[in-house]
């Protein structure tokens, strides 16, 4: 037998396989066996044996019960809100639940068994609610309206007095446990949160895959407070701002207020936001005043002046308008005197315009434009204003394996759908090892009909789906025509067979002219047929399909968790349909405008200054006592008969320090050959070596003495660091070294070398970056060159124009720099910050 259907090849380097193990519904015989073993296998990659392979079959249990249940009777709405906790395992939970539980009281049940709840539930209980659980993916919430009870035989005086359980089915059909009752609680709609107001924007000056979803201005809370004096009469209050990208807060205010007061004791504007504000406050409410500690709360009144904003859709740019106070936005906390910190700390309560919303969280949901459910995102507490929502780029497609093919001794073997078939291979035919796929993708989606498109991934096969649905529809009418043949002269028993498939041809002929209708209708699959080759066609439907996958809609649903909640209007366009969303990917960040300019600027400071190397100008450089101490040092070795010690530090190439110390090698490596004198290198790192040995054996060519170059004093020792240190100490002590050199990266063993230097009398100059170690140059050697100076050696030894110019470049642009911290802390004084918000942050 031949295979004729039509496959996509990957080959196993392409895919990541996404496997899960079959299990069997509870209650049922286990279908399916997998076997285990463990393979010791040994630092050679030997295998020690084989342990007896042993078996287990999976069994899908009942779903865990929910955790909890509460119930809300909106009484001026004659609505009930339901909101569950779903367990921890919920990832295979597909629908809930909701159960009446009338003629039993909330004190009777807790009285109950399992058992006999399970029982009241099944005998008494009234199905008033079910919907998609998606995994505990999609809303854990819903709302019943009066109309729904008096379907399900309630009225709304008994709704809101009777008791409700949830249940919860998964995939194999298994139900949970029932879940505790919740009796509702009666409120009015004046109770519950206020539906959030959100806008979606663009995430400005991005590459393109991120929304921001903003339901808040800018919010700002303290988190601490520490006593700045000694007698506790000055507070150092830390604060937190959280914000998007494009809100931009110019003043933030903070009123202090005492217990029953309605003046601040004090007011801060803070113009520079830096986190950290300092308040002086009555010398009764300090903690350390000796005497009773307060037990009254200090109230903060928080304000914020702000610039309103709008974002240039082209070009992704921020644009700002004046400056005012933000409207009916007023954050206020609580201070409260902690006995056993000694500090002010932030009560838990935390209102908002008059609310108090420190048990609230705005949980964002989302919905695909092919989908029909939301999805939840992420539930924010009442401290985030927004939410940066990430929608990546489409990077690859999950699809079912079908089976596998393998080619083997001139055949190809192909095993699919429990099936095996071999042919041979024709001449010249290229065949590989492939799992196989089905050849369609999903394309486009039909809001209409409400129906996704599939194509073919070959264009010769695409060209074949109208035709095959034609067909199809022919051969389902031509059966049909049949049976009602057949029909007039069957037997009743046979009529009855006969009339169930003409029912079943009549719906699958009407699905597949529907089918064949939104092909032939539809715009994007008919110039997809267009295309010249498989390629250029896979190139236009990705065109389509990919941005459709990309654009969502959202909605915000806000709650305390316990059944109180209220969620956003559907954001719906004039003709009721969602608004959907797609980031926009921007060209250039304008936040990095001032990087921009500078990197301009001081690429034309290094040109300048190059050309004037290179004309011979004498550049000043500051003197550096180490490096002008080289040739005393290299002569000191040569006077005393002694080698030289040159150590590059425990770094690798990677590090910038190592670097530069090659540099400052090559010069002393040319003293020591123009003096004769031996210079020992040993290497940390075994990739340094070689290159270590060449620029050594380079400037004794420079100098005209190759034959003094011996490569075995330029050698690997060890990469471990304290054995290095060993063995560098040993080195010191058997050759005697008069000179020491440490230039590059070090860590503890800094200390350790030097010390052994200086018990044999070396002279030793040092240089490194590493900020923990120059300490212990600085006291152990004759000469430290302190973190950047080790960069600047290389020119100042070789007096090249390019390193020469690149140096002074950088000087004068250092010069610039201090200027502009010194005119914002000017400015800043006088809170005037345009200066330092033109600088990016970080």
């Amino acid at each position: 037998d031949k295979d004729k259907d039509v496959y996509a090849g990957v080959r196993l380097d392409q895919q990541r396989i996404v496997a899960a193990l079959k299990s069997t519904p509870l209650g049922q015989t286990p279908q399916y066996k997998y076997y285990y073993t463990v393979v010791p296998v040994d630092e050679r990659n030997q295998i020690l044996g084989i342990a007896e392979p042993v078996s287990a079959s999976p069994i899908d249990d009942i779903p865990q019960t929910s955790p909890a249940l509460y119930s809300v009777a909106v009484q001026d709405k004659k609505e009930m809100q339901f909101e569950w906790d779903y367990p921890i395992n919920s990832d295979d939970l597909m629908m809930y639940l909701i159960y009446a539980v009338p003629g039993i009281t909330k004190d009777l049940w807790k009285t109950l068994t399992p058992q006999e709840k399970e029982q009241i539930t099944s005998t008494r209980g009234i199905l008033v609610a079910q919907g998609l659980v998606g995994g505990g993916a999609l809303k854990n919430n819903c709302i019943i309206k009066e109309a729904d009870f008096k379907a399900a035989g309630l009225n709304w005086e008994q709704a809101y007095q009777t008791l409700y359980t949830l249940k919860f089915v998964d995939g194999s059909n298994n139900i949970s446990p029932v879940s505790e009752a919740s009796l509702p609680k009666v409120i009015n709609s004046s109770q519950l949160p206020s539906a959030p107001k959100y806008r979606v924007e663009d995430k400005p000056m991005d590459k393109g895959d991120r929304l921001t979803l903003t339901w808040q201005e800018p919010i700002v809370f303290l988190t601490r407070t520490t006593s700045h004096k000694k007698d506790g009469s000055r507070l150092k209050v830390n604060y937190q701002i959280n914000k998007t990208d494009a809100q931009d807060i110019q003043n933030i205010y903070f009123d202090f207020y005492e217990p029953g007061s309605n003046i601040p004791f004090a007011q801060i504007n803070e113009f520079h936001q830096d986190n950290i504000i300092y308040v002086d406050i009555p010398q009764k409410y300090s903690l350390r005043n000796g005497g009773k500690l307060p037990t009254d709360s200090l109230k903060v009144e928080i304000t914020i002046n702000s610039r309103p904003y709008s974002i240039d859709p082209k070009t992704g740019r921020i644009l700002h308008d004046k400056a005012r106070i933000i409207p009916d936005y007023k954050i206020i906390q609580y201070l409260k005197p902690d006995p056993a910190m000694l500090a002010y700390m932030p009560t838990n309560s935390f209102i908002v315009n008059g609310h108090n919303v420190s048990t609230i969280k705005n949980v964002v949901y989302r919905k695909g434009y092919r989908s029909s459910n939301f999805t939840k995102i992420k539930s924010n507490t009442c401290y985030e204003n927004f939410l940066d929502v990430s929608v990546g780029y489409i990077s690859s497609i999950t699809k079912p394996i079908l089976g596998f093919n393998f080619v083997k001794d001139g055949k190809l073997y192909t095993y699919i759908d429990g099936k095996r078939y071999v042919r041979n291979l024709q001449p010249g035919e290229k065949a590989s090892s492939l799992a196989l796929l089905p050849s369609t993708i999903d394309f486009t989606y039909d809001p209409v009909n409400k129906t996704t498109l599939n194509i073919s991934i070959y264009l010769d096969e695409a060209q074949k789906k109208l035709t095959k649905l034609s067909d199809d529809i022919k051969e389902s009418q031509q059966k049909l025509a049949a049976y009602k043949d057949s029909l007039t002269a069957a037997t009743p028993a046979m009529a009855i067979l006969y009339q169930e498939n003409i029912n079943r041809l009549e719906q699958e002929i009407n699905t597949k002219e529907s089918q064949l209708k939104i092909y032939q209708d539809n715009p994007y699959f008919q110039e997809a047929l267009k295309a010249r080759n498989s390629h250029q066609m896979m190139r236009y439907v990705a065109s389509i399909r990919e941005p459709e996958l990309r654009k969502y809609t959202y909605s915000i649903v806000r709650t305390n968790e316990k059944g109180f909640f209220a969620e956003t209007p559907p954001d719906v366009n004039k003709e009721g349909e969602f608004n959907y969303y797609t980031p926009i990917s921007n060209w250039f960040d304008w936040t990095k405008l001032v990087t921009l300019i500078a990197v301009f600027l001081f690429g034309i400071d290094v040109v300048i200054f190059i050309n004037l190397a290179k004309r011979g100008k004498n550049l000043y450089l500051r003197p550096l006592a180490g490096l002008q101490e080289i040739d005393n040092a290299v002569g000191r070795a040569t006077e005393m008969g002694r080698p030289i010690l040159y150590c590059m530090g425990i770094g690798g190439l990677s590090d910038v320090a190592t670097i530069a110390s090659m540099g400052i090698l090559s010069q002393v490596a040319k003293k020591a050959a123009e003096y004769d004198t031996r210079l020992i290198v040993p290497c940390y790192d075994y990739l340094v070596m070689p290159i270590a040995q060449e620029i050594v054996q380079e400037a004794h060519y420079e100098v005209g003495r190759p034959d003094s170059y011996d490569k075995n004093d330029v050698f690997y020792l060890t990469s471990v660091q304290f054995a290095y240190v060993a063995g560098v100490n040993g080195i010191m002590t058997r050759e005697r070294v008069a000179t020491n050199f440490f230039m590059g990266y070090f860590a503890a063993e800094a200390l350790l070398m030097t010390e052994t230097g200086n018990t044999i009398g070396a002279v030793q100059i040092a240089g490194s970056d590493a900020i923990t170690q120059i300490p212990f140059f600085i006291t152990t050697c004759d000469y430290t060159l302190i973190g950047e100076e080790l960069y600047a050696a290389s020119a100042y030894l070789n007096r090249e124009p390019m390193l020469l110019g690149t140096l002074k470049a950088q000087d004068y642009f250092k010069f610039v720099i201090l200027i502009f911290i010194i005119a914002g802390a000017l400015l800043g004084t006088f809170q005037l910050t345009g200066l330092m918000q033109i600088f990016p942050v970080k």
